[in-house]
């Protein structure tokens, strides 16, 4: 097994440190743990620790104003969380900008309070309060959860309330509670800090204790030891929701993490409900068809953990029935050991997902983030290079053994119904300024080495050792914009069958193999291309490509399979409008681009284009666009140049067929003078805005300028869009903009969720945030040099993971970039001066002409959205007109 190097250390104060070494890329990983999580809080008083993630970004006595804003102009990646146990922070930096990092986070453990006032305290709760609307009541079947937490950890169990809260809690909160709640629990005492990346360990630690070591340890914390839940029997909940599709729950307590049965319950997990080889899956989504998705999952937490099982029904297909069928798959494991394959194949599904976390440094489930959760849960960071052993030791009867025992009486059975059916060591440091960067270490993006086959198939190569991953893809230009006009969805729907069966391996054939090499197949296809894809461990690449070439080369297009996968298309189609982010994301494309138009067209389908779809329709799709003239096979990973050209030769030397016609130039239906455009969703406790126009294509020259304007805009947290409606107004939990980018044409768009009663206000400064880019307020001096510093300074951190390079190769493949691109990116970038940017901006951004579509409670937000004097019209959820 791959392991991963680290030292650790304690300062006198109490604060842990682990720091490990790599120095692949200019950046380093930050992640700061704090041992407090939901769990901490007494009834009554809840939401306080998720409610201070969001605070703890609202300034510091050293630095008095948003976190982001400095790590943002250097390029910076930057999050947190809560949990039930703990609560983190990270950020992923230049390595020139570690120091800046550590001045953040120390300050705002030592100094937070001194800049807390009522307002930034106000603001951030209805912040919070958002994100329940959006997170839970605006969300398909987000209600659940609320409901099932309480059931299945019955109070007292600190367990019991969810990590968000209560509206009613969050509402009486005072500032003196959560200050108190602050000075218990976030201090280096209560803390484990781990750096990984691109640093000197011996400087690392001087900026560690000198930024650190002066904070005071905060009083002793009471840990919670382990406290199985308390309930007895089964507990039937049901909840009626907003939804096309019922779903069924089945949750049972389960043992807290590093308990003996964790790592068999993950397997058990694994055999029963992870990919379309496990049990659930094969039974009930492929072979009895009466399930549109099945979800498995073990949770093991500090101090109890829960095994959720969780079923989709399909239309005519009741609740009932699909228990009957789960219970009689968990029965056959209780009476019958797996095999020893099925357990291998677990184990193998397991470490791939370890390995391909480990690519990050940062981030959520990187390096730093697993060593930290080790260090804090397991008091070694070191158990993160043995955490397989655990998996590698479970057998068969070890399985059965976890079935019969955890998955008991005791559980939870909830059923979700669409609403119309029934059922210190001291230093000085001066604080005061941000720390002066350090030299900035140097950073060449990887250029792949290109080849090409005789029939046309391009190949692009990066050799990235390390970690024993591989990663394929065969990119085709096989996208939506070529659906036929009167069949949206042929593209989607292509793809979606490639890998469902070959002239040699059935869809269950493909399905276990892949699996059991804890290898992933996928295959999408975009508005513009279409992927097949691959990422295995490096022992299997050369099987996982061969499969994934024959997927490519050898659909048959199963009638069965086409007869499955319609139906799960169509179910999908049917409750489209229980998302508003989805309904958002579909309409305003349509009503952007035009509902028509190759741009704009519904790639997934309408109900009646993928009923009419026939084999034949996909099969011709296929022939004419997955070809190897006009390809591009990328590999990406440990293996070696000869080796990548000896197998694609071998599997794609003999491919035929010629490029598709390239697209006429597309023909786009904007919206004409800016107009609203209300798609109903009655009693939606939010609005989800988009805001939109086109512009001009990714080829344009004035690529670079928009990129810089977007980023200013709305691109990031410390952008206009985000510190007004969020940090300003507390209207939304986040609201941005990003730029569609198209060979043809291209659009901005804007928007968030908000608050049902503050629609009128918040389209408003959508509105005036349009017009003021555009010329109202231009950029300025100093954003025009944040959008290029943040920019360039967080270039290096987009090459880190395979999919990130593959993403970037995919670029050079549809756009036809030239294969040192990346190299000038940079350079282009600067050289775009604040006039010509200003110019561009005036240019190129439209506030005349834009689609504001406005997703929500029609009766309830149109009286106040007329109050604007703009034209409002009726849409569906494509985007056409009604009225």
């Amino acid at each position: 097994m791959y392991e991963l190097a680290f030292q650790k250390f304690t300062l006198s104060n109490g604060l842990q440190v682990v720091l490990h070494e790599d120095h692949a890329l200019p950046t380093v990983g930050v992640n700061l743990w704090y041992h407090v999580g939901s769990k901490n809080e007494e009834a009554g008083r809840t939401g306080f620790a998720h409610l201070f993630e969001h605070v703890m970004f609202e300034g510091s006595k050293n630095h008095n104003k948003l976190f982001f804003e400095p790590l943002q102009k250097v390029g910076a990646a930057v999050n947190g969380s809560t949990s039930s146990d703990k609560t983190n922070y990270w950020e992923t930096v230049p390595s020139n900008h570690l120091e800046l990092a550590l001045w953040l986070e120390s300050d705002r453990m030592g100094f937070l309070l001194e800049a807390l006032d009522q307002k930034r305290f106000d603001v951030q709760r209805d912040v919070v309060k958002n994100e329940r609307r959006q997170s839970y009541e605006n969300r398909p079947y987000g209600m659940s959860h609320l409901l099932m937490q309480p059931a299945l950890f019955p109070a007292p169990h600190p367990y019991s309330w969810p990590v968000i809260g209560s509206q009613e809690d969050l509402d009486a909160a005072h500032l003196d509670d959560v200050k108190a709640f602050f000075r218990r629990f976030y201090s280096p005492s209560n803390a484990s800090l781990t750096l990984a990346g691109d640093f000197d360990p011996d400087e690392a630690r001087k900026l560690v204790e000198r930024y650190f070591g002066d904070i005071e340890p905060g009083p002793p914390v009471s840990r919670i030891g382990r406290m199985d839940s308390g309930l007895r029997g089964e507990v039937r909940l049901d909840l009626r929701d907003r939804v096309q599709l019922a779903r069924l729950y089945l949750v049972w307590p389960a043992p807290p993490m590093f308990d003996p049965d964790e790592a068999p319950l993950e397997v058990l997990a694994t055999l029963l409900g992870e990919g379309k080889s496990s049990r659930l899956h094969r039974s009930l989504v492929y072979d009895k068809r009466i399930a549109r998705d099945v979800n498995v999952g073990s949770y093991a937490q500090e101090i109890a953990g829960e095994f959720l099982v969780m079923v989709t029904a399909n239309p005519g297909h009741g609740l009932e029935e699909v228990q009957d069928a789960v219970e009689e798959e968990i029965d056959r494991v209780r009476r019958e050991p797996p095999s020893e394959r099925d357990i291998q194949r677990a184990i193998n599904g397991i470490e791939s997902h370890h390995v391909r976390q480990l690519q990050h440094v940062g981030g959520f489930g990187g390096r730093a983030d697993q060593f930290n959760h080790y260090n804090v849960f397991a008091g070694d960071p070191g158990e993160l290079n043995t955490a397989l052993d655990r998996y590698r030791a479970v057998t068969p009867d070890d399985v059965v053994r976890v079935a019969r025992t955890a998955l008991g009486p005791n559980r939870v059975r909830m059923a979700v119904l669409p609403q119309d059916q029934a059922t210190a060591s001291t230093t000085t440091v001066d604080r005061e300024s941000a720390p002066a960067a350090g030299a900035v270490r140097g950073f060449t993006p990887p250029t792949p080495t290109r080849h090409k086959l005789s029939n046309g198939l391009d190949i692009l190569f990066v050799e990235k050792r390390g970690l024993p991953l591989v990663s394929a893809a065969l990119v085709t230009r096989a996208g939506g914009a070529g659906d036929p006009e009167d069949a949206p969805g042929t593209a989607q729907v292509t793809a979606a069958m490639l890998a469902e069966g070959t002239e040699s391996m059935t869809s269950v054939d493909i399905a276990d193999e892949m699996e059991f090499m804890g290898s992933s197949l996928a295959s999408s296809a975009s508005r513009e291309h279409a992927v097949v894809g691959a990422q295995t461990l490096t022992v299997h690449w050369a099987r996982a490509l061969e499969i994934a070439a024959d997927v490519v080369r050898n659909p048959t297009f199963p009638d069965r399979e086409l007869d499955r996968v319609r139906d799960e298309r169509l179910a999908d189609l049917r409750r489209i409008g229980d998302d508003a982010g989805a309904v958002a994301e579909r309409a305003a494309r349509g009503l952007v681009y035009g509902p028509d138009t190759p741009s704009g067209h519904p790639m997934s389908g309408t109900i009646a284009s993928v009923e009419a779809l026939t084999r034949n329709a996909l099969a011709d799709h296929h022939a004419g666009s997955y070809v190897p003239d006009g390809s591009t096979l990328i590999v990406v990973g440990d293996a070696g140049e000869d080796e990548v050209l000896s197998r694609a030769e071998s599997l794609f030397g003999d491919w035929t067929g010629s490029a598709p016609e390239a697209l006429a130039a597309a023909d786009v239906a904007g919206p004409g003078a800016t107009t609203i455009f209300i798609a109903d969703r009655p009693d939606a406790p939010q609005s989800m805005i988009r805001a939109g126009h086109l512009t001009v294509p990714r080829s344009h020259p004035d690529f670079y300028a928009l990129t810089l304007v977007n980023y200013a805009f709305g691109a990031h947290p410390s952008a206009r869009l985000f510190m007004n409606l969020r940090q300003d107004k507390g209207y939304s939990y986040g609201y941005y903009s990003t730029l569609d980018w198209g060979s043809q044409v291209s659009a901005l768009f804007a928007g968030g969720a908000v608050e049902t009663s503050v629609t009128k206000e918040s389209v408003i400064e959508t509105l005036k945030e349009f017009a003021d880019i555009r010329g109202g307020r231009p950029v300025s001096p100093q954003e025009h040099d944040d959008s290029r510093d943040g920019i360039s300074r967080g270039f290096p951190a987009q090459f880190e993971t395979h999919g990130q390079i593959m993403t970037r190769l995919v670029q050079i493949a549809l756009h036809r970039l030239p294969d040192d691109y990346y190299g000038d990116f940079l350079a282009n970038m600067a050289a775009v001066g604040l006039e010509q940017l200003n110019e561009i901006a005036a240019a190129r951004i439209d506030d005349e002409h834009l689609a504001v579509l406005v997703v929500g409670d029609r009766a309830a937000i149109e009286p106040g959205l007329r109050e604007l004097g703009l034209p409002i019209v009726p849409v569906d959820f494509d985007g056409r007109r009604l009225e």
